[in-house]
C-alpha cells in the first residue's frame, strides 16, 4: 500500500472507533457485535494488506465504526465522551508505538507466532483471545498510561471478557497505526470534519443500498 487516498484515512479511524464501542459493549454487557468484534481481530493478522479496506475485509467490517465516527463528528449533543477517551488513548499508544522500533519488531513477531498456530492449530476463540490478551498486556500496556476501560464489574472481572476487550483493544491500536501510516494526522479530526464525515456517510449510505439489493435478490 504506497498510496493512501483520505477514504483510506477514514475507514482506518473508524477501525479507531470500532475497536472503543467494542470494548465498551463487553466492559457494559458481556457482549458486543460479533461481526464487527471478528473484523477487527481479524486485521491483526493481515500482515501485507491490498489496501485499507482490505485490512477489515471490506467497509462493511467497520460499518459499526463509521457509524460511531460520523456520530461524533455530526453530532456534537450527542458526542460520547466515552468513546472519545478511549479513542485519543488508542491513538496516543499507536504514537508511542510506532516511536519504538524495537516494540513493533516485538508486536510484529507475536502475531505472526499466534497467526502460525492458527494455521497448524484448530485454536478456539477464548485460546485465541487470550493470547492477544497476553501480548497487548507485555507489547502495549508498558508504553504508556494504561486504558482504563469502565463498565460493569461483574463483566470486567469475567476473566474471557477481559481478554476480549484488550485483543480489542490490540485491534484498535493497530488501526491507529494504520491511521497514521495512511496519513492521517490529529489536526485532520478538527480542520477536515466536514469531509471526513461526508465520507464517511458516503461508505454507509453505500452499505446500506447493497444490503437492499441484496434483499431484493434473495425476495427478503
Amino acid at each position: 500500500m504506497a498510496q493512501y487516498a483520505e477514504k483510506d484515512r477514514v475507514i482506518a479511524l473508524s477501525g479507531v472507533f470500532q475497536a472503543a464501542r467494542l470494548a465498551r459493549a463487553i466492559a457494559r454487557s458481556g457482549s458486543c457485535d460479533a461481526p464487527a468484534f471478528a473484523a477487527s481481530r481479524e486485521a491483526l493478522f493481515d500482515f501485507e494488506p491490498e489496501s485499507v479496506e482490505a485490512v477489515f475485509g471490506g467497509t462493511a467490517g467497520v460499518a459499526p465504526g463509521l457509524r460511531a465516527l460520523l456520530q461524533q463528528i455530526e453530532q456534537p449533543g450527542q458526542r460520547d465522551l466515552e468513546i472519545s477517551r478511549y479513542v485519543i488513548s488508542l491513538l496516543h499508544l499507536a504514537d508511542r508505538l510506532r516511536r519504538d522500533a524495537q516494540a513493533m519488531r516485538q508486536l510484529h513477531d507475536d502475531l505472526s507466532a499466534l497467526a502460525r498456530r492458527r494455521g497448524h492449530f484448530e485454536l478456539g476463540d477464548s485460546v485465541q483471545h487470550e493470547q492477544l490478551s497476553q501480548i497487548y498486556q507485555e507489547r502495549i500496556s508498558t508504553l504508556g498510561p494504561r486504558i482504563m476501560i469502565r463498565g460493569e464489574p461483574l463483566h470486567l472481572q469475567n476473566p474471557d471478557n477481559a481478554a476480549r476487550i484488550r485483543a480489542v483493544l490490540l485491534a484498535g491500536v493497530r488501526a491507529a497505526v494504520l491511521w497514521r501510516q495512511a496519513g492521517g494526522k490529529k489536526w485532520q479530526l478538527l480542520l477536515r470534519r466536514r469531509a471526513i464525515a461526508g465520507l464517511a456517510r458516503d461508505m454507509l449510505d453505500t452499505l446500506a443500498a447493497q444490503n437492499d439489493l441484496s434483499s431484493q435478490e434473495r425476495g427478503d
